[in-house]
């Protein structure tokens, strides 16, 4: 725990390029009291309405709000939402220098209606693009990596499968990756199993880890066959699955299993739960950690976000006290 805080003492010192889907998360908040004479539906009495960084924009949340510094590169639309997106981003301190407007790519944005004291989800309502980013946009992000991968300290993957993460543009960041044995972190989505090569670290969640191997994790044995299966396939120096409230698996070449289980918790909303994972874990190999070390760091952290409602960025001062009580 004492080389724990060494390492997160270091993470101001670390530069994050995170290439993925900007998404704004909007929180509908209010009191169900009656069900509707129209149909058999709650009706919500509206209290509050929020918003937050989601997607990859909440990645780059939770590694400002750990003291990390971090330059933005995805798309948003020409629309509220993306000026919000933006701004938000901003305003956190995190470089826009990579984020691209595009008329023809509505930004992604998804509502969700919670209702009464025990903050109950009520249903999510999803706005986003159902075709291609344009062409001149893909050459725009394809370029920004290529020129600014170079002058950070690693690169953070957060694909959502919405678009920005793309063959030519996962084949221009391995042959970087692979030139310079530069840190690439990667949190992956069906749209792209076949196309991730030679990353760092990897990170899926069960769900994930059992679509991308083909062999659907119900047990220790099936878990460790599809962790040892993903480590060949996407020729990874390390896979974490993450298991929401049981915790997270380590796999690595030639090297035993190892798994991290989660303190036991009366609430556990897994929501942005994955990006606070590959926040840390990039942050803390970024300034020397080994992979355990970056396991164990992303458990704590995940675990504070599984006490929450909703996408929350892991504040510095949080995390370094977890840490100390546990020494």
């Amino acid at each position: 725990m004492e080389k724990l805080l060494a390492i997160l003492e270091k993470f101001p010192r670390a530069h994050l390029l995170v290439v993925g889907d900007l998404m704004l998360d909007r929180f509908i908040w209010g009191d169900v009291e009656r069900i509707s004479p129209e149909a058999p539906v709650p009706v919500l009495r509206v209290t509050s309405e929020s918003f937050r960084l989601g997607g990859a924009a909440n990645v780059i949340h939770n590694i400002r709000s750990l003291g990390g510094r971090v330059t933005a590169c995805g798309v948003v639309g020409r629309d509220s939402a993306g000026r919000i997106v933006t701004h938000d981003l901003k305003r956190i301190g995190a470089s826009t220098a990579g984020v691209y407007s595009d008329a023809r790519y509505p930004t992604i944005e998804k509502s969700r209606i919670i209702a009464g004291p025990g903050h109950q989800q009520i249903v999510r309502l999803d706005r986003e693009n159902h075709g291609a980013i344009s062409a001149p946009t893909r050459r725009r992000l394809r370029q920004f990596v290529l020129k600014q991968a170079p002058r950070c300290g690693g690169i953070v993957i957060s694909d959502y499968g919405k678009g920005v993460i793309n063959e030519e543009l996962l084949s221009a960041i391995e042959e970087l990756t692979s030139n310079e044995n530069a840190l690439c972190v990667v949190d992956p989505k069906k749209e792209n199993y076949s196309r991730y090569r030679h990353p760092t670290l990897i990170t899926p969640n069960k769900f994930e880890a059992s679509e991308a191997s083909g062999i659907t994790i119900s047990d220790e044995k099936s878990l460790l066959g599809a962790g040892k299966k993903l480590v060949r396939m996407w020729q990874a120096k390390a896979v974490l699955i993450t298991r929401g409230a049981e915790g997270m698996s380590l796999f690595q070449a030639r090297r035993e299993s190892k798994h991290f289980p989660t303190e036991p918790r009366d609430i556990f909303d897994v929501t942005g739960a994955g990006d606070t994972v590959i926040a840390v874990c990039a942050l803390a190999l970024a300034c020397g950690a080994g992979y355990e070390e970056a396991a164990v760091m992303a458990n704590l952290a995940a675990g504070m976000v599984g006490d929450e409602v909703g996408t929350m960025a892991v504040p510095m001062k949080k995390l370094k006290r977890i840490i100390r009580d546990k020494l």
